[in-house]
């Protein structure tokens, strides 16, 4: 079955729907904002219930579809779900790149961290499928790569932040950029958890400990 092709940037890490299976009549020509439509309903709903516990017609119901139809534009379930776990990590790393560009002269580090406050919602739903993957036996090199791709985007970016804006030597830059990185999952974490937790304040006093003035 052949794919349509894939841009190469960190962005579009998600890559394309499949083609729709032989012998199918077209119910509809195929389009990125109908994909994109059934990954976010798929999103929500395997990160409430788990990947097994979803039906086809559950998925079809939320992105107010045929379910039929979710198959001319992934191969099967398990092909919905490693593109779900892709466009989540690109989509993340998107909402960072709109943060830097509407907050005209804000840094990386505080760009960053802005955006995963922005985003909680969404992360959080990001890193429940995530654990799900990872206990899954349905793991995928393409999905592991984007995965490790993500998070040493994160911990580079952080980093390269650290150096410039910190004025820190490079080890102990690459050392705090991955403490950084942890906290922010363990952040989105405990927020479900403890839904007390004020994380502004929390993200406020790791500014603090960087040697930040907190906003």
């Amino acid at each position: 079955m052949k794919k349509p092709g894939r841009k190469s940037d960190i962005a579009t890490a998600a890559g394309s729907g499949k083609a729709r299976k032989a012998g199918r009549p077209p119910v509809e020509s195929p389009n990125e904002e109908r994909r994109d439509s059934i990954a976010a309903a798929a999103l929500k709903l395997f990160s409430e219930s788990g990947f097994a516990a979803v039906s086809n017609k559950e998925l079809g119901e939320a992105a107010g579809i045929n379910p039929a139809l979710i198959y001319y534009y992934f191969e099967d379930k398990d092909d919905l779900f490693q593109f779900v776990v892709r466009k989540a990590l690109a989509d993340a790393l998107s909402a960072y790149e709109e943060i830097r560009r509407e907050r005209g002269g804000i840094d990386s580090l505080d760009a960053w961290l802005s955006s995963n406050l922005l985003l909680f919602g969404e992360i959080t739903r990001f890193l429940k499928i995530i654990l799900d993957y990872a206990h899954s036996g349905r793991r995928s090199p393409r999905t592991d790569e984007a995965i490790a791709r993500f998070y040493d985007t994160e911990v580079q970016l952080l980093a390269s932040a650290l150096r410039q804006e910190g004025n820190i030597a490079v080890p102990e830059a690459a050392e705090l950029a991955s403490l950084v990185s942890v906290f922010l999952d363990g952040l989105m974490v405990a927020r479900v958890i403890r839904p007390e937790l004020d994380s502004e304040r929390l993200v406020a006093a790791m500014r603090r400990l960087l040697g930040r003035k907190g906003k």
